[in-house]
Formats: structure tokens, sequence, C-alpha cells
């Protein structure tokens, strides 16, 4: 049975409270806490596996994983309730408020907090973007997972499927009806979607970073996940995945001009796209 909206208040209240009195504990030496601990951020687009990434992780006992919380200075992640009201902070120094409420001092057991940020998140032509990103670049042991998807052609369908329905994340097992996609706006998301990701390759080079591939995620999911956390620095654990893979189905069923585009694709960079 779900919470009446009142009991949901009075519960994020509570939450609030506990974690900002835990954290004032621990930041006074009253409570054992740390901060000593791998900061990592997942870096990509939508439709890259970024959800199965992050709960899967959160899976992990060492491991604390946030959610996408620097979109823009307007949208305050209030439904952490371990941020507590820091809604000021967060849009007038979102470095303190990452430096403060995000990597802060955790219980000494944890071995790594992160979170996830888009490309388009924190736009680095204002100035609320640029402080976030000097401050993740500025931290000289950050660690960067680039999420990346090989196959552009599903990331696509995957964002116009989701368009559709309204379901980000898939609970319903009902099959997606076969969508007509255009050829133009496929072939802009292909070279945007790669031209973003040269550009934060270029970006992060350098940096402690490695790639995650989502089709490697997906198709050996125990091996990736055992590098993923030798990457961060925790003792591997045999963690679930975070969302439950759903049955494969051709693009051909899917898409309902798929032979349209696959032809018209054809001799071009994104002729592997369209294999089957």
């Amino acid at each position: 049975m779900s919470q009446s909206p009142v009991r949901q208040r009075v519960t994020r209240a509570t939450m609030r409270t506990l974690n900002d009195l835990r954290h004032r504990a621990q930041d006074a030496g009253l409570l054992v806490g740390a901060a000593d601990y791998t900061r990592f951020v997942c870096v990509g687009s939508p439709r890259t596996g970024s959800t199965l990434l992050l709960r899967s992780l959160n899976n992990h006992s060492q491991i604390i994983g946030y959610g996408e919380i620097v979109k823009n200075d307007d949208r305050y992640p209030g439904h952490y309730h371990e941020f507590g009201h820091s809604e000021a902070l967060f849009r007038h120094d979102p470095a303190a408020f990452l430096r403060t409420k995000v990597f802060r001092k955790y219980p000494s057991a944890i071995g790594a907090v992160g979170f996830k940020i888009f490309y388009h998140h924190a736009p680095r032509e204002t100035a609320w973007g640029r402080a976030v990103w000097d401050y993740l670049l500025g931290l000289p042991d950050l660690k960067l997972l680039h999420l990346k998807r090989r196959n552009l052609l599903k990331t696509y369908l995957s964002r116009q499927q989701a368009g559709e329905s309204g379901e980000y994340i898939k609970y319903s097992a009902n099959g997606d009806k076969p969508l007509r996609l255009d050829p133009a706006e496929a072939l802009a998301f292909f070279e945007s979607a790669r031209a973003a990701e040269a550009q934060y390759d270029i970006l992060l080079k350098g940096r402690p970073l490695i790639d995650v591939i989502y089709e490697d995620l997906t198709r050996d999911y125990a091996a990736e996940m055992g590098r993923i956390q030798s990457f961060l620095g925790v003792a591997y654990e045999d963690v679930n995945p975070g969302t439950e893979k759903r049955p494969g189905r051709s693009l051909a069923s899917q898409i309902e001009n798929y032979a349209e585009l696959k032809q018209g694709f054809g001799g071009t960079p994104w002729e592997s796209f369209f294999s089957e």
C-alpha cells in the first residue's frame, strides 16, 4: 500500500533530519567518519546504461552512487535525504555543495562515492556549469567512467521509444510498437552523439578514466563489474544488476522503416548499426 502524501512528507523530513544529525556528528568527530574514499563520476549521455551501472554499483556494500544531481542550477536534487535543505548552497556555490554535501565524510566502510552527469548537464557556457566542472576536474584523484554505446541506432531508438511511451526506465513488459524513424534526424543524432563523445574524450584526457561500453556491460556483466570495481579500488562483490534486462527484439521488429534506413545508410560510417 502506498503512503499518503502527508506520510511521505513526514518520512522525508525525518530522514533529512537524521542524515543531517549523522553528518554533523561525523564532522564534529563524535561518530567515526572518513573522506579518504575514491571519488568518481559517470559521464555520458542518456540511454547508454547509466541506470544499470549506478543501480548495480549501489548494490555494492562499499559504494554510494547518486544519480543526476547537477543537471542545472534550478534542478536541486531534493529527493536525496542526505543533502538536507541545501538548495541555496546548490544554486549559489555548486562547488561547495559537491565538496560538503556529496564528497563529505562517510562511515569508514565506504570505499567509493560518486554520481552521474550527462554531457548536457551543468552546461559549461554558464557560470554555474563552469563552477561544477572546474571543481570536478580540479580533483586530482577523481576517477571517471565514460559511458558509451557502440550502436547509436539502438540509443536513438531507445530515446524515441522512451519519449513515445513516457517510460524512461522501462518497467512494463509490453513491447513497444514499431516506430518510423526520420533518416535526417537519425543522421543528425549519430553525428552529434559521436561529436560529444570526442569532445569529452579530449576534455577528460590524461585523467584516471575507463570507458564503459554498454554492449560489453550487458554481454559480460560479471567481468565488466569486476573491472569497474577494481578501477574504483573496492573489494570485489558479485552484485546483482540494478535493472532487469528485457528480452531482446530485432531492430527490424521495432523500426517500421528499418529496410529503408539500412539501404540509405549503406556505405556510410553508420552502416555497421544496421547489421540485421
